[in-house]
């Protein structure tokens, strides 16, 4: 082989492995190919906080206070400035009526004395306090309704009828029904008097 024939083939080994070094170390296949960097946008500046370094950006909903004291919530508190859940006032919608007591105010007492000089019995005296009704009514003996347009809060004043021989106890019972749209309670009292011996003279 001639000296020009092998300078030109060693020309072209040193060519073709430069070639191939170069592609190795610029990353030249598409995957690895750099992109173009994006240009920058300038970020905008909110004039209220850029004196203070420190304030929370619009995004985070910083409370800011008012002049009441309340605080104005941001974007992501949905702040408030009184009742939480729009709550409703007096009675809560789905409860049942509510029975706070039913009691004797005055115990009665049966006849007494003589036929002569008669002392009479005394009524009984029923009171109650109830909540969240719509109807309130008074039952005795079991005999149906004694009356049922009572208000919330009240009393009745009942004879107390009396029965049998001296020494005997009279009993009554009395059954107090609170209704609503959501159901009803009941409390019953049975009131008891000693029948008394009315002498006759």
């Amino acid at each position: 082989m001639s000296g020009q024939a092998l300078l030109r083939t060693s020309i072209v080994a040193l060519t073709a492995a430069l070639v191939v070094s170069g592609c190795a170390s610029t990353g030249t296949s598409p995957e690895s190919a750099p992109t173009a960097a994006a240009p920058s946008t300038p970020a905008t500046v909110d004039p209220t906080t850029a004196s203070d370094p420190t304030a929370a950006p619009d995004d985070t909903a910083a409370s800011e206070p008012t002049a009441d004291g309340t605080t104005k919530g941001g974007s992501t508190g949905g702040g408030s400035t009184g009742s939480t859940g729009g709550g409703q006032s007096g009675t809560k919608s789905g409860t049942g009526p509510t029975i706070t007591y039913f009691r004797v105010a005055q115990k009665p007492s049966c006849p007494a004395g003589t036929n002569v000089n008669p002392i009479p019995g005394t009524p009984v005296v029923l009171e109650w306090k109830v909540s969240n009704v719509d109807s309130v009514a008074l039952s005795v003996d079991g005999q149906g309704v004694y009356a049922d347009n009572y208000p919330p809060t009240g009393s009745e004043t009942l004879t107390f009828p009396c029965e049998g021989a001296g020494g005997d106890v009279q009993r009554h019972t009395y059954l107090l029904t609170v209704r609503n749209a959501h159901g009803k309670q009941t409390k019953t009292l049975v009131v008891t008097a000693t029948v008394n011996e009315v002498a006759e003279v």
